[in-house]
């Protein structure tokens, strides 16, 4: 049995503001789970929990001197904790607050890049139709279903060397005709 189980709150709280440690510990056992599971209530995080508890105990220490309660013990930390809980689901707003605003928005240069992108694509697919269409098939295989020039051959029941030719050409005329995209964007993009 406890020394000080019995010991009335009021009294326990006198010997605490005196700097009696065991006093302390007596009313740290009687409360802890009380105000434990009251935070907890609305924070719903253990390590949250336990810390603010913490924290309280460590602050009653601290200002043990300066504490005068007027009512009950219990009704006294409850208040206290009640606080300190909507201190601390404020504080976890504005933070998270602070973190949703430091996340950029979308830019406009990624909407660009997305459209540029897509007609790039509307280009290439343009161009890849008006090649003739062996070498469209070739490169559409070597390049939409990754396949290789020996497979590709294969496939189409071709050698691997006319396979490497037509897909030779198809890159070569769509060089040609990239540099000339590539001219007329770089014009519209600086008039």
């Amino acid at each position: 049995m406890r020394p000080l189980q019995h010991e009335p709150e009021t009294l326990l709280m006198e010997r605490v503001r005196l700097g009696d440690v065991q006093a302390f510990e007596e009313i740290y056992r009687r409360y802890w789970s009380v105000l434990y599971a009251q935070a907890y209530r609305r924070l719903q995080n253990r390590e949250s929990t336990e810390e603010l508890i913490q924290d309280f105990f460590t602050d009653l220490w601290a200002r043990r001197e300066k504490i005068a309660i007027e009512s009950s013990v219990q009704a006294y930390f409850r208040s206290a904790v009640k606080y300190l809980v909507l201190h601390f689901l404020q504080r976890e707003e504005v933070r998270r607050n602070y973190l949703l605003a430091a996340v950029p928005e979308p830019s406009t240069s990624d909407t660009e890049d997305q459209v540029a992108l897509r007609e790039l694509e509307t280009w290439l697919h343009r161009h890849v139709e008006n090649l003739s269409p062996q070498s469209r098939k070739v490169f559409e295989l070597s390049r939409d279903q990754h396949l290789t020039i020996p497979e590709i051959a294969s496939m189409l029941g071709i050698s691997e060397k006319t396979a490497e030719n037509h897909l030779g050409r198809a890159l070569k005329t769509l060089r040609i005709q990239m540099k000339d995209f590539a001219v007329l964007a770089l014009f519209l993009l600086f008039e």
